[in-house]
């Protein structure tokens, strides 16, 4: 990165910005910020259920939209407890079912396995707090990639247009 340039687009600074705010946010308000995601979310779902009912005049359309919108602002906490749940005694069971199948492959064969089960059981017994280190991890990610996006590169890649000829 010695020979590495600043690229100061306003696309690139936009970018930075973006992932720089996502970033912070989910570091400071760590497990918090899923209910802002979740009351954004949902009210976007209801205006756009509006704007499907007023203007596109596609009731049914509309309906469902607004419909789900109201669920996720009213019952977005139940239903994230509820999938973290049954997420984390799927891993414990996918872990376990592996554990037996690569237990006569070693230890190595064996690791994955054990961390799937380990993070199941934290989902289960305290998935709030597994939550919390998930949305840091997360933040320190869009932190590190709010600076890539300055040098032109980000970890998750774009899209490259592709040129006809």
């Amino acid at each position: 990165m010695a020979n590495a340039k600043i690229n100061l687009s306003t696309e690139n600074i936009i970018m930075c910005a973006i992932y720089a705010v996502i970033g912070l946010l989910l570091i400071i308000l760590q497990g918090g910020s899923l209910g802002i995601l979740m009351t954004i979310i949902g009210v976007l779902l209801i205006v756009m259920g509006i704007i499907d009912i007023v203007k596109n005049k596609d009731l049914t359309k509309g309906i469902i939209e607004a419909i789900i919108g109201v669920a996720i602002i009213v019952c977005g906490w139940l239903i994230a407890d509820i999938v973290l749940l049954i997420f984390g005694i799927l891993l414990i069971v996918k872990g376990a079912i592996e554990l037996f199948q690569n237990f006569k492959n070693g230890f190595p064969a064996m690791l994955s396995p054990i961390v799937m089960i380990v993070i199941g059981i934290l989902l289960v017994i305290a998935k709030w707090t597994l939550l919390d280190v998930f949305c840091i991890i997360a933040g320190v990610i869009f932190l590190i990639n709010a600076v890539l996006v300055l040098f032109g590169k980000q970890i998750a890649p774009q899209q490259t247009k592709k040129t006809s000829k």
